[in-house]
């Protein structure tokens, strides 16, 4: 089997995520947790696996992204740095649904095969964005933005649910069921898209690097809060 290196990268959220990967296998991760710094991270970080591993950048063989939903900004800049690297250097682009990721996680903590996957990015107030999957990681759903509410999962009474990331703690304030099993501390995090892009890699699934934008769900807006204005 031909080797390939891999560099992942993950800016969705409160962590600034980086991991390199041979094949399906993780050679070195660093995660950094410092709040909107995200564009002065993410270069040193690559730099240091880099360096870490003696590799040259050019000797990568795809950069995969992890492309939402989660902060716009993080996503801006995660997605401008990786496109920078593609044009230069020719190398392709790999995207994984940050969903995915976290329910990749998560499953490091499941064992119910029969169970339901529902990662939770917050999205404000009491809205997140959500997706589920079963246990294989095959969509049930599809993305979308809700707003939490008492039986907003009612379809799923019946089934053993798994909630989780920066999301859930709002849900599992809301909701009390036997069924519904909240886990802590699943944040986004480039160690768990090394699989999910060495598949898309030898399928050749890559994105258009003209036309491609991260996941959003939805546009951003600002509102005007105590004075000041903020991204909703």
């Amino acid at each position: 089997m031909k080797r390939v290196n891999i560099l992942c990268i993950d800016t969705t959220s409160e962590f600034c995520s980086v991991s390199l990967f041979e094949n399906q296998t993780l050679i070195e991760n660093n995660n950094s947790k410092i709040e909107r710094s995200h564009s002065k991270l993410l270069i040193n970080l690559v730099d240091d696996i880099l360096i870490n591993n003696n590799l040259k950048i050019n000797e990568l063989a795809a950069f995969s992204i992890s492309k939402g939903p989660g902060s716009y900004t993080g996503l801006r800049i995660g997605l401008s740095s990786i496109k920078g690297f593609c044009y230069a250097l020719g190398k392709p682009l790999i995207s994984i649904n940050t969903l995915k990721v976290l329910a990749k996680y998560a499953l490091e903590h499941i064992n119910d095969k029969d169970s339901i996957l529902c990662p939770m990015i917050d999205a404000r107030r009491m809205e997140v964005y959500t997706k589920c999957y079963d246990y294989n990681l095959n969509e049930i759903t599809s993305d979308k933005a809700i707003i939490l509410e008492k039986d907003s999962f009612d379809k799923l009474k019946d089934k053993s649910v798994y909630f989780f990331g920066d999301g859930a703690q709002k849900f599992s304030g809301i909701i009390n069921r036997q069924n519904f099993i909240f886990l802590d501390n699943i944040n986004p995090d480039s160690k768990f898209m090394g699989e999910l892009s060495y598949d898309k890699f030898v399928n050749n699934q890559f994105e258009d690097l003209s036309s491609f934008e991260p996941n959003y769900i939805k546009d951003f807006y600002l509102i005007k809060k105590k004075g000041k204005w903020e991204r909703s």
